[in-house]
């Protein structure tokens, strides 16, 4: 019997890189992201935008520049508005066809070389996820204006003693050290930095979970599980600051925001917990796998700071024994009592400090006038 050949598809069938966008209500934003994938040096792309049940003009924003993609753009839609990017993320990985995924917000840009680049990386050093320790910021204003952004100093999450590399540079392949270096916060872990192999992905069955920082769980099942990991200097990404992002206002919001989040905590914990449990350098290691708990725990309540100024601490203390209940749960109450009433104590001091600034610099405005 003669053995069958295997038909290899050309690149148009199976790109390179598959770019995944989840959207929803993104018709301020769309297009300059799109535009700036368009302007790429690297073609060897498709774009997949996943649409989250939008209700304005982003949809028929993303139709318009189908022909400008040549074929390579997919609109693709959740059967239901999921309210996050997790379910429009998982969806864009099932739909994807590239060698490598990489992962755009709707309101951001990358750089004219920003995939050539990655790719070229990731290729040259044969590694599962290539990511990029630092991005650039951005408004609405700047965001086209390229030049300028890279006279600008770059942003990154990293903080400490972390001394930033020069050139590429892969991971020890000590996993455990991998994860030490994760909880000093040496590494970063937004999605849009990284170009990840999507076979790693499918082996690996790493998906995105629908809890508060899910890039960030993604992020750390990732380091623990990457055969090569390479961290490079390269800066390619452009994060748009935006005003109208702060979205809880009030306090019947902020208190559903904060219990939703408490929900996400739990989920997360426990996802984290069984993935670090299946892999051998974590399954002894509880020390280890605490303190990516910790991180996971110290950034969601990070992120909530201007939630707790709006909820005081009886009305606190009476939302999470309603959430988590009495009993069993009364450890889990106390601790997040205590996390959250220490993030609105520096709130408070920090209200203090500004205020008393904001008096002083108008005593010295005053006293200028008096001289004058």
């Amino acid at each position: 019997m003669t053995k069958q050949k295997i038909y290899t598809p050309p690149n148009s069938i199976y790109p390179a890189v598959s770019v995944v966008i989840p959207m929803y209500n993104a018709e301020k934003y769309i297009g300059d992201c799109l535009e700036s994938i368009l302007a790429q040096t690297f073609k060897n792309f498709e774009v997949i935008v996943v649409d989250d049940c939008s209700i304005d003009k982003s949809c028929a924003i993303v139709e318009n520049y189908a022909k400008k993609f040549d074929g390579r753009l997919k609109l693709v839609h959740t059967r239901k508005n999921s309210g996050s990017a997790t379910e429009p993320r998982n969806l864009g990985i099932a739909y994807s066809r590239g060698e490598y995924l990489y992962f755009m917000d709707n309101d951001d840009v990358i750089m004219t070389t920003g995939l050539e680049e990655l790719y070229t990386l990731a290729k040259e050093y044969n590694v599962d996820v290539v990511q990029c320790e630092k991005n650039y910021g951005a408004t609405t204003e700047t965001i086209h204006d390229f030049e300028r952004i890279k006279k600008t100093k770059p942003s990154t999450y990293p903080s400490g003693d972390k001394i930033f590399i020069t050139k590429p540079t892969l991971l020890d392949e000590d996993l455990a050290k991998r994860a030490a270096d994760f909880a000093r916060k040496w590494l970063t872990w937004s999605i849009w930095l990284q170009l990840i192999r999507r076979d790693f992905v499918v082996k690996n069955q790493l998906r995105f979970v629908g809890v508060a920082l899910d890039d960030m769980l993604f992020t750390i099942c990732e380091i623990c599980s990457a055969e090569r990991y390479l961290v490079v200097p390269n800066v390619i990404y452009v994060h748009r600051g935006r005003p109208d992002s702060l979205l809880w206002q009030d306090n019947d919001k902020a208190e559903k925001f904060l219990l939703s989040r408490i929900t996400m905590l739990k989920e997360g914990i426990d996802y984290l917990d069984k993935y670090l449990d299946d892999r051998q350098a974590f399954s002894n290691r509880p020390d280890l796998k605490y303190a990516m708990f910790n991180m996971l725990i110290q950034d969601i309540f990070g992120h909530l700071l201007s939630v707790y100024t709006k909820i005081p601490p009886f009305a606190l203390d009476e939302l999470l024994r309603k959430e988590l209940g009495e009993g069993d749960n009364i450890a889990l109450n106390s601790f997040i009592f205590s996390m959250a009433n220490i993030y609105f104590l520096q709130a408070f001091q920090l209200r203090q400090f500004a205020a008393q600034a904001q008096a002083r610099i108008a005593e010295l405005e005053n006293e200028l006038k008096r001289k004058d």
